[in-house]
């Protein structure tokens, strides 16, 4: 009973929850694909207009959701950089929370993917995956400037 009161006080608020989380993730995204250190953004709402993607998107999604992926300048040693720098982004496999979480996937959730195979789904050494909580779209971007000046 305990287990279903939790579930059921949670599904209140989660439509709040997650569009504030994929507004804040849109904002976030914006900010790292104009970054100087950020190579390549990839994120569910930057697909090519009139590409298939593009369709395929707008056919089975609302919104683009809150996960962000991005590669750094600097390889590992650069993401290593970033990671170890953030100060309200925790580091943490477990995506999805109301708390923005990063990691590192070549090290941590792909570490057992050969790397041949990491390479081909697009796993590489500088990837940093992010997954953007409920925090203000301000402190987390904040937090990712300084984390990439280390970079």
């Amino acid at each position: 009973p305990w287990t279903g009161w939790l579930l059921m006080r949670s599904l209140e608020t989660l439509k709040v929850r997650t569009d504030q989380m994929q507004a804040t993730a849109l904002r976030v995204a914006e900010f790292l694909q104009g970054h100087p250190k950020v190579k390549l953004v990839r994120y569910l709402g930057f697909q090519e207009p009139g590409s298939r993607a593009e369709a395929l998107f707008r056919k089975q999604c609302t919104c683009a959701g809150s996960m962000i992926s991005f590669e750094v300048e600097g390889g590992e040693a650069g993401a290593f950089r970033c990671l170890n720098a953030l100060k309200l982004i925790s580091l943490a496999v477990s995506l999805g929370g109301t708390e923005s979480l990063a990691e590192h996937p070549a090290t941590m959730t792909h570490v057992d993917v050969p790397c041949a195979e990491r390479e081909e789904l697009g796993i590489s050494e500088s990837l940093i995956r992010l997954s953007v909580g409920v925090e203000a779209a301000d402190d987390l971007i904040w937090d990712l400037d300084q984390a990439l000046a280390t970079v």
